[in-house]
């Protein structure tokens, strides 16, 4: 197995055959734990004195903070406008259609 490791000695990914160009893998021979693969997520496992342990500084990453562009906030805006403007002259409609039911 390969394991590509950074300063913190922390996993951030694994190869089982082959490789990767560009990436510098530690050649890994020793135990693997059982839950290695199905529980694995960059810096959940660690190597030490070659050992992979479970990681106990690991912390879940937080979520990106997403905000829209520019040209998002302007189609979000127009998008609101024309909803408005929809409602505006369905009730306009309704407006007309009473009038002219009170005038036959």
């Amino acid at each position: 197995m390969k394991l590509e490791i950074n300063e913190k000695n922390e996993i951030i990914s694994y190869l089982k055959c082959g490789g990767v160009d560009g990436i510098n893998f530690t050649e890994f021979d020793g135990m693997v734990p059982d839950d290695f693969e199905k529980n694995f997520k960059p810096s959940f496992y660690m190597l030490k004195d070659e050992l992979i342990i479970e990681n106990p500084n690991y912390a879940e990453p937080e979520p990106p903070e997403v905000n829209p562009t520019n040209e998002q906030q302007i189609l979000m805006q127009q998008a609101k406008t024309i909803a408005q403007m929809q409602q505006i002259l369905m009730q306009q409609n309704k407006d007309i259609a009473k009038l002219k039911g009170a005038n036959a």
